[in-house]
Formats: structure tokens, sequence, C-alpha cells
């Protein structure tokens, strides 16, 4: 691949990650400050708005997975492989671990004395980090068990993700606190408080795991203008099919559960976040070298999510934006709001990567002088 494909690659894949940040600051932001009053469901803006927020999650698990899928298919090599495995198992455990820190209901972690139900209830549901991190550990076993027994990863993954979208009408025909613990029970079910169980979520980063494989395979990562077409037409046939099946569940059932049951949310977001991943192919033909920053944020998307939802929300250690101004803010006020968070964020993102580029390997250097000595 010619270096002006490689980054053209890695351009497009930025991109995506980038807007999916910009998405998911915007989106808790206007969640926390927005007045009631203009949550109305007839008002274009406010629909407009939980659209688009509707999209974060998959395109944070799409652009996972299709990475993913890139990453794990690049190599024959036993060696190269095992170590991929063991950053991903590692990636894995921290999303997860972080995930549930968070919600901690103390700021001990041990003295769980007072601990409520509803508090537990809240530790234990299922938020987008331990989903990424559970996905992606379910990822790599059938990706390791493609490579053991030589069958296309990419087939099975779609297999699955079937699996995980019918896997929503069955969800929630179970009780699932009656047959497992909390613990257990919220990955599967939101009636536990859970925003994101498995099913359906964990679909789409099997299916950008799929598409990345697919897309690397046929070689459409080396022709930015072919991976835009197919994209679109995927994207155009998904949202199509969207359409279908809930015109078909109005018709015969004369109700319907778009918002609720349906496969054809689902099918509607994917749709449009391959139109997004379209649209950031074609881009990435035009720019030649993004900003700075936009890759720094790309890079730190994990440490942007966990500070921005502790600014906003609070949590065990810290008061939040919540506490104070929560519903509070007219329309005005609240895209204010939405831009200073997202400067404080670049700027939080850029400090992040002065501090791991230069101050942290001085101070690693320092204290290995300090500890070994000079090496003469």
């Amino acid at each position: 691949m010619s270096r002006d494909l490689s980054s053209q690659r890695v351009i497009f894949i930025d991109l995506l990650r980038f807007c999916a940040i910009f998405l998911m600051v915007h989106g808790h932001t206007v969640d926390v400050l927005l007045s009631q009053e203009f949550r109305r469901p007839d008002s274009l803006g406010f629909n407009t708005w939980l659209f688009f927020r509707g999209l974060t999650a998959p395109l944070f698990l799409f652009s996972s997975g299709f990475v993913y899928g890139i990453r794990f298919r690049r190599t024959d090599s036993v060696e190269k492989f095992r170590q991929i495995k063991i950053k991903t198992i590692r990636r894995a455990l921290l999303l997860i671990f972080i995930g549930y820190l968070m919600k901690s209901p103390t700021p001990t972690l041990i003295d769980w004395e007072f601990v409520t139900y509803q508090m537990l209830q809240l530790f234990y549901a299922v938020d987008i980090l331990q989903l990424i991190g559970a996905s992606l550990l379910i990822f790599l076993g059938m990706e390791m068990l493609a490579r053991k027994f030589k069958y296309d990863p990419a087939r099975y993954l779609i297999f699955i993700s079937i699996i995980f979208i019918l896997g929503k009408q069955l969800a929630t025909l179970l009780d699932w606190e009656e047959v497992f613990p909390i613990q257990i029970a919220s990955w599967f079910s939101q009636s536990t408080g859970s925003l994101f169980p498995l099913f359906p979520w964990g679909a789409y980063l099997f299916l950008g795991g799929a598409v990345g494989i697919y897309f690397q395979r046929k070689g459409f990562l080396s022709d930015m203008v072919l991976l835009t077409k197919v994209q679109l037409k995927l994207g155009v046939i998904f949202i199509f099919s969207a359409f279908v099946i809930n015109f078909l569940e109005l018709l015969f059932f004369h109700s319907s559960t778009f918002w609720t049951t349906s496969p054809a949310l689902f099918y509607a977001r994917f749709g449009t976040v391959l139109i997004l991943g379209s649209l950031f192919s074609v881009l990435s033909l035009y720019i030649k070298r993004i900003p700075k920053f936009l890759y720094n944020a790309s890079k730190n998307s994990l440490w942007i999510y966990v500070v921005h939802v502790m600014m906003l929300y609070g949590s065990s250690w810290n008061q939040g934006v919540k506490n104070f101004l929560g519903y509070k803010c007219n329309v005005g006020e609240t895209i204010l709001g939405v831009i200073t968070m997202w400067i404080l964020m670049i700027l939080f993102s850029e400090g992040l990567t002065y501090y791991n580029n230069k101050i942290y390997p001085a101070i690693k250097s320092k204290l290995k002088t300090f500890l070994f000595g000079e090496l003469t």
C-alpha cells in the first residue's frame, strides 16, 4: 500500500472516531443542561438532537470493531497475533474495570455498609465501556477459533450479530433477575438499569469487525472511492430494510415497536453509521493531514469519555455540573455549554498528549536513574 493510501485509511478511521467523540460530548452536555420545557416531542431541534445522540454508541462500537477487525487480520504471524491478543485482553479488562469504577457507590470501594439495592443496580448496570470490553473479548474469542479451525471470521461475526439483534426480542420476555444474580442479569436486560446490554448493542461491534475484515480482504481499504461506494450502498440497503420492517409491522399488527423491540431501529442506525462512514472516506480523499488535535482526541477517546462524564454527571468522588445546573439552561445557554465542554476536552486531550510524550518519559527516566543509577 502506498503512503498516500495508508494515510487516507488512517484519516478515515480518525474522522470516524472523532465524530463519535463529538456526538458523545455534545449529547451528554445537552442531556445535563437543557431545561425540560425544551424537550418537547413536537420540537424539530430536540428530535434532531435525539436522533444524532442515538448514533453515538453505534459509531463508537462500529469503529472499535472495524479497527480491531483490521488489526486481527493484518498478520498471519503466530507471535505477532499473540502480542495483539495480549494487548486486546488488557484493553478489554481495563474498559470493564473503569466502567464499574466510575459508578462505584462509595469512594473507598470497601465501605459498602450503607449501599442500597438501588445503588447496587446502578453500579452493576452495563454502560458503554463494559459493553465494548466484553464485546472485544467475544470478538477475540471468535478470531482465535477462526485461526484454529481455519474458518472465515467475518461470516461467523455476521451470524453472531444476527443472534444478538434477534436476542433483544427474546431478552424482553425473560425476567433475568429471577434467573441470574443482578451482576449477570444486567448484561442481558435493560430492566436492571443497563443502558447498553449485550443484546442488541454488541452486534454493532461485531458487524464493524466483519466489515473491517471484509474490506481489508477485498482491498477496499486501498481504494477509498470503492470503499465509499460500498459503504453507501450497504447503508442505503439497511435503512431501506428498516422502513420495510416498520411498514410491514404497521400493516399487519397496526402498531409499531420501532423504538422498543423492533430490529428496524438497529438497521436504521447501522445504515446511518455506514453512510457517515462513506462521507468520511470521501473526505479522506481531499484531506492530506488532519489537525493534530483531532488525531490526539481520537487517540485519547477513552479518557475524554471518563473525564467529561465525571465532570457532567459527577461520581462518588466529585460533584458534577448536573448537581448545580441540571435541566436549568435554555437553548442558547446549552449551546454555549456544549462549546465550552468541547474546548475543555480538546485542551484536556492536548495536555494528556503532552504529558504522555514529554513529562512521563522524563519522570520515568529520572526515576530509573535514581533507583538503579546511571549505566556506565
